[in-house]
């Protein structure tokens, strides 16, 4: 015999049942699922306008991150909190195609007016959005308002909503989504881009392209944790359906969204309104112990009741 090593049947068997183990393991290596987020493709993002803005007159300093180390954490986190936004524009965070409803949901962060909380109300939100098959188009509207109207600090947020409601519609197409299932919502102060679309019917700028041909009108709208009225507001059947979320210790925001709800359900509006014990304001979706941040899962089944996550 020659020094090779030499097998027996049974170590044959074996080394062969290795062999097609491996095989196996890595078909299923290169076969494994990919996650939801890694289908979906990547975001977009156009300005809202196609030059300056109306009532951009006045020269601000560079988009900053305000956030400093010592600021206010939310659930353990920070925040990104951008000011001087003098280009307005949404950006577009499609789902899995595997799950997309065609549903799309534009979304505008709060911060007084002065900041926008850009990934704890806007790209967070679009995460969860995504997640149950609706697309996520985040609303980078101008702030501070003061610098622009300091009698009217809302109207630059107002203005920016209805354009953001009509341009995702009139481009609907392009985006890959349902014209007729386009939900706005919006925190805190982003409560006036939802209310300045869904409560009011005249357009707050005098219109500069086709796009504005189309209604800024949505198909329903949430605003969270934002109480109180627009100015000029018309509550008729028109209205879209609303959602709504506080908390009792939110101030007297809680009041002002109670008093909202009374005033679409005398209007014959369809509306909900959730209103948890406690939670203060600007949570988001970040889950803490407190059941108010539980809503999104009763915005879900809202939305399911109407039928916008079907496919």
């Amino acid at each position: 015999m020659n020094s090779a090593t030499v097998l027996t049947h049974s170590e044959r068997q074996v080394c062969q049942l290795l062999g097609l183990m491996k095989r196996l393991l890595l078909i299923a290596i290169i076969w494994v699922p990919v996650p939801a987020v890694c289908r979906a493709a990547k975001p977009i993002t156009w300005n809202l306008w196609p030059g300056k803005a109306p009532g951009e007159v006045k020269e601000l300093g560079p988009e900053v991150d305000t956030t400093t180390p010592a600021g206010r954490l939310v659930a353990g986190r920070r925040v990104i909190r951008f000011t001087n936004v003098s280009i307005p524009n949404i950006t577009i965070f499609r789902p899995d195609p595997a799950i997309d409803t065609g549903t799309s949901v534009i979304i505008a962060p709060g911060g007084g007016h002065s900041i926008l909380a850009y990934d704890l109300e806007g790209t967070e939100v679009a995460g969860w959005f995504n997640s149950i098959g609706v697309t996520g188009i985040v609303l980078k509207y101008r702030v501070p308002g003061r610098a622009r109207n300091p009698r009217k600090s809302w109207l630059a947020a107002a203005q920016d909503g209805q354009r953001a409601v009509s341009l995702v519609r009139a481009r609907a197409k392009e985006i890959g989504i349902n014209p007729n299932k386009i939900g706005i919502i919006g925190f805190s102060a982003g409560g006036t881009p939802v209310k300045y679309t869904a409560l009011t019917a005249k357009r707050l700028y005098d219109p500069v392209d086709k796009y504005d041909a189309v209604s800024f009108k949505p198909d329903f709208a949430a605003p969270i944790y934002s109480g109180g009225f627009p100015e000029g507001a018309e509550l008729t059947g028109d209205c879209p359906p609303v959602f709504m979320v506080i908390a009792h210790d939110d101030k007297d925001r809680s009041i002002g969204m109670a008093e909202l709800y009374i005033a679409l359900k005398k209007a014959g509006v369809s509306a909900e309104l959730h209103i948890y014990e406690s939670g203060g304001h600007g949570y988001g979706l970040r889950k803490t112990d407190l059941p108010v941040t539980s809503w999104p899962d009763r915005m879900e089944e809202w939305m399911r009741r109407f039928k916008l996550l079907e496919r």
